[in-house]
């Protein structure tokens, strides 16, 4: 019988179940007495009870029903006020470490908290077929616990309960995957998504999602909060040490940060100058640069042929190689990422501390080599195997966090980082668009993104707001409950919280700017709304043109004439940026470490 439906009476007989070995162990439960047999007690037993007695159609408020104590770690309590969402995180895993509960908290507080758990009131609370009563007497108690084991540690009791409560955050990003490769955006390739397609059911799909127009400029973006052109990031620059990252923003406020993947942030020579370790990253395992490393063996920009490698590391200490990066690792390097990044959580949850796991995915970047386990098997060629591939590891992702039990407490994205490649026509697809990465249209820029958070994100909500990869950096401020966003320099990103959540229908932003170069202050095109303006057509010679992408999403048919109103609107957007230039100068391309920013009036 499913415990949802069971009512008072199944309870009553569940409640009992903890003292029908007699009162030697209920003495154990309550007073600390006889441990050793509590414990004995405990690993037998199933803690049905309490999770039968949450589960009443009055409450329906925990999420491990009738499974064992060892795998209740990180589960929450569902409608509770804000200030203590994770009590039984707390509880639940005192009771796996230490046999029972309430035996800890007699030992730890004494006293009158000690008192709480006599005879009387520990019976009627585990009896009484009230959920009401029940909660309302053993709640404190469990609450009680993790806050005298915390004081026990030394740890502050506010510090560690902030840390506890805030989200962790798990950000997936392919490389490289146009529109028209995913399941849930209709694959040109058959269902070959079913894992990343699920993630989009249990959230929202953003159909308008924009990124910048290559590799290291969206991973500019992304990690900041502003437009690339801000930070004068270059592939064979990188980005400054000036620059403030969402790791190092989250690691101030207690996260663990690590990543496992692609870096390509440290210019040509990351290793020693501007590794991952130095931009807020605890852990780091993967490429520092980018993967058609793999085809030469020779590291990218370097005047002596050299080997590349897969590096690891830490923070405060220099990476080290792990093996070569060569045709071969390279169909490894994204299933051994995956597999440290879950490692790098089960650590985080083992500690209870909040974590950031980056995942910037190599597939399907060229060379697409895809692991052994999926090279041929699609018969979709070499990218309809990749992204089976991506698929794979995203499952893992996911099947480790519910695993832990901490799906309801971790904001999983997926979001490409560019549009498909263009080298071969049959080099990916951009789906409904025209265009390819290292272009601003549509193709290039406007990448599948999809976003998770049970009980936060209503599951199966599909919009065309426009949101960009600048806003991660403000969303996530306001997700942590953290003002982490720096204010001495200028951030384009925008809190997109609301909107996720659904409190509000609208996107916070209804523009982005589309710049394809590092030098130039003219961007090359700007959206509002379905509308988008181009100052030079990328196909075509630098004339300006117009499109309503609603009507004509292959930006076919230019409308500027028939709609003069435009360019006003798009050069007040553009006049706009411009001002904030000269009170926050751009970083200029290849500034050197440290970076001063210039005095500002």
């Amino acid at each position: 019988m499913d415990p949802r439906h069971a009512g008072p009476l199944l309870m009553r007989r569940s409640l009992t179940q903890w003292d029908e070995n007699g009162g030697e162990n209920a003495s154990a439960f309550r007073e600390g007495a006889n441990s050793s047999q509590a414990r004995r007690f405990a690993k037998r037993r199933r803690i049905s009870s309490l999770a039968r007695f949450a589960a009443d159609t009055r409450f329906g408020i925990f999420e491990g029903v009738g499974v064992p104590a060892r795998a209740t770690m990180g589960m929450k309590i569902k409608g509770l006020p804000a200030a203590a969402p994770c009590i039984f995180e707390g509880g639940m895993d005192l009771r796996r470490a230490h046999g029972s509960g309430f035996s800890r908290v007699a030992r730890v507080c004494g006293g009158p908290e000690a008192r709480g758990f006599r005879e009387r009131q520990i019976s009627q609370g585990w009896r009484n077929p009230s959920p009401a009563t029940a909660l309302r007497r053993v709640l404190p108690y469990v609450l009680l616990s993790g806050l005298a084991l915390n004081c026990a540690a030394g740890e502050s009791p506010q510090t560690t309960a902030a840390q506890q409560s805030r989200p962790n955050i798990v950000l997936i990003f392919p490389d490289n995957i146009g529109w028209g490769e995913v399941g849930v955006y209709g694959s040109v390739r058959g269902p070959l998504t079913p894992r990343i397609d699920k993630l989009a059911s249990d959230g929202i799909s953003l159909n308008n999602f924009n990124a910048e127009y290559s590799c290291t400029v969206s991973r500019a973006a992304l990690m900041t909060g502003r437009y690339a052109i801000r930070t004068g990031a270059t592939q064979s620059g990188g980005i400054t040490l000036w620059e403030v990252t969402i790791a190092e923003a989250l690691k101030s406020i207690g996260y663990a940060t690590g990543l496992f993947g692609k870096w390509h942030l440290g210019g040509d020579v990351p290793e020693g100058r501007r590794e991952p370790s130095d931009q807020g990253f605890d852990e780091f395992y993967g490429i520092p640069r980018t993967s058609n490393e793999a085809q030469t063996t020779v590291a990218n920009g370097s005047t002596v042929a050299g080997t590349s490698y897969i590096w690891e590391g830490k923070a405060g200490e220099r990476m080290r190689h792990v093996r070569v990066f060569d045709l071969e690792s390279r169909r490894l390097v994204d299933r051994e990422a995956a597999s440290r990044g879950i490692a790098f959580m089960e650590r985080q949850v083992r500690d209870r501390k909040p974590f950031f796991f980056y995942y910037p995915m190599t597939q399907i970047h060229f060379p697409t080599l895809t692991h052994p386990d999926f090279a041929g098997k699609t018969e979709a060629g070499d990218i309809g195997d990749a992204m089976a591939e991506v698929d794979h590891n995203v499952g893992l992702v996911l099947d480790a966090i519910d695993r832990l039990g901490i799906a309801r407490n971790t904001i999983v994205f997926w979001c490409a980082d560019n549009g498909a490649e263009a080298r071969r026509p049959w080099r990916g697809s951009p789906g409904p668009w025209s265009g390819f990465y290292n272009s601003a249209m549509e193709g290039g820029i406007r990448t599948p993104c999809l976003v998770r958070w049970p009980g936060r994100i209503p599951a199966g909500r599909v919009s065309n707001e426009i949101v960009h990869e600048i806003d991660f950096f403000p969303t996530l401020s306001a997700a942590v409950g953290a003002d982490i966003v720096p204010k001495d320099r200028a951030i384009d990103g925008v809190n997109q919280l609301p909107f996720l959540e659904g409190k509000q229908v609208k996107s916070s932003r209804e523009s982005v700017l589309i710049f394809t170069g590092t030098n130039s202050m003219q961007p090359r095109a700007v959206k509002w709304h379905d509308w988008k303006f181009y100052y030079a057509f990328q196909a075509a010679p630098p004339l300006m043109r117009l499109f309503n992408l609603l009507s004509d999403p292959k930006e076919e048919s230019d409308i500027k004439d028939a709609n003069p109103w435009a360019e006003s609107v798009m050069a007040k957007i553009v006049a706009d940026f411009w001002a904030t230039t000269a009170r926050y100068p751009n970083v200029p391309p290849y500034a050197p470490d440290p970076y001063v920013p210039p005095k500002r009036d």
